[in-house]
């Protein structure tokens, strides 16, 4: 304790501990609102990047692996970019049992941002994850499990 706060009468000095009691929790409490909101209950999980277009499009567009001519087609000979314009994904980082999961990022899924793999429909939580999924598809085919392994 300073000569300062020391000086003090007992009752201010109470208010002052409480004070900066007061702060401190506020501040832990602002900073788990901030840790929680921005999804990092797993620092493990990290979200996949945009490809670049030309790359983009001949992911997309050119079949390989398990990723077939029939596949594009189904998702409308376009890329993800191009069918997802406005797409905005929400991270769901704690997926409860029963839940579709993302097969990139194991979080929740959204059912509106789906893609055609071997002819099955699978669901990811945004469109980067998809680019991702067909590499996959494409240059380790053995490593997609059907849709149906990916649920929580």
């Amino acid at each position: 304790m300073s000569e300062n706060e020391s000086s003090l009468p007992s009752n201010q000095r109470r208010f002052a501990l409480a004070d900066g009691l007061f702060a401190a929790a506020l501040m832990i409490s602002v900073g788990l609102w901030i840790y929680t909101r921005l999804g990092q209950d797993d620092p493990g999980i990290t979200m996949p990047t945009k490809l670049a277009d030309d790359a983009e499009r001949e992911l997309y567009l050119t079949p390989g692996g398990i990723y077939t001519s029939d596949d594009i087609i189904a998702n409308g000979n376009m890329t993800a970019t191009e069918r997802f314009v406005g797409f905005r994904a929400v991270h769901d980082f704690s997926p409860q049992p029963g839940d579709q999961l993302c097969p990139i990022t194991r979080t929740k899924a959204n059912q509106d941002c789906d893609w055609v793999v071997a002819g099955h429909r699978y669901a990811f939580c945004c469109p980067p994850c998809i680019d991702e999924f067909l590499e996959l598809a494409k240059n380790r085919p053995e490593a997609v499990l059907p849709p149906q392994e990916y649920i929580k």
